[in-house]
């Protein structure tokens, strides 16, 4: 029987209903609060220029955003690896086998802490580039290399290029199911993210409203915290379904 997108969402959304109370305290401190902060404490990126954007613009903004690398991308990458931890550890105490306490997952995910930066940094990469130049090949290349991380989860001596290698070859019949529920989730993601940066941008440049825009980027961070835990579960759910065929 052939699973489709709505299906692998059906499991994903009892996969969270099981083990919410467990997984989303390591999400909300390990990837919301690192996102929070680093929204609230950081100045926002600069904005693409409007359109025509000649030479001379795309150079100014480039320019903007190296300066604003400087003062502010530390921040927002030690941000990203922090919730890659926290990411790390809910996988690992949703994939190994003796299935880990919730200490021994945060344990297990410091001490692989540098594997499972590498894997989702290596994802981040391709995914971003589909992404920027349009946004369904980015999805696609996600969707083929979305076992990665369970996959390292469950098999502690895989390496990450080998666990892109092994994700790329399990997600094989699956990646139009895989696709469609990514698209399914980056379309809400994007629907209830869009109006919430329309108003930070507006609270940052009009009278300061720090309680607003404190709650404003804390939705932001939520939003963003929901979509990268459905991702993993989407891709926990992938392995799953994968290993029990013997694929």
């Amino acid at each position: 029987m052939t699973i489709g997108f709505a299906g692998l969402l059906s499991i994903v959304w009892r996969l969270f209903r099981r083990d919410a109370a467990l997984v989303l305290p390591i999400v909300g401190a390990f990837v919301f609060l690192p996102s929070f902060a680093a929204l609230l404490l950081c100045d926002p990126v600069p904005p693409l220029p409007p359109a025509p954007r000649d030479e001379v613009v795309m150079e100014a903004w480039m320019n903007a955003v190296t300066l604003w690398g400087q003062g502010n991308g530390v921040w927002f990458l030690l941000a990203e690896v922090v919730g890659t931890f926290g990411i790390a550890a809910v996988a690992l105490f949703l994939l190994e086998p003796d299935r880990l306490t919730i200490g021994q997952s945060l344990g297990q995910a410091m001490v692989r802490l540098v594997a499972f930066t590498a894997a989702t940094m290596a994802v981040a990469v391709p995914v971003a580039l589909g992404l920027w130049m349009l946004v369904l090949p980015g999805l696609y290349l996600q969707a083929r290399l979305i076992v990665a991380v369970p996959a390292m989860a469950r098999h502690p001596a895989l390496r990450p290029f080998a666990a892109l290698r092994l994700s790329w070859k399990m997600t094989k019949g699956l990646d139009r199911a895989l696709t469609g529920a990514l698209v399914a989730l980056f379309l809400a993601q994007w629907l209830a993210v869009s109006p919430l940066l329309l108003a930070d941008e507006a609270l940052r440049s009009g009278v300061a409203q720090p309680l607003a825009l404190a709650l404003v980027d804390a939705l932001i961070a939520a939003v963003g915290s929901a979509y990268a835990l459905a991702v993993l579960l989407l891709g926990v759910v992938a392995y799953r379904v994968r290993a029990s065929k013997g694929t």
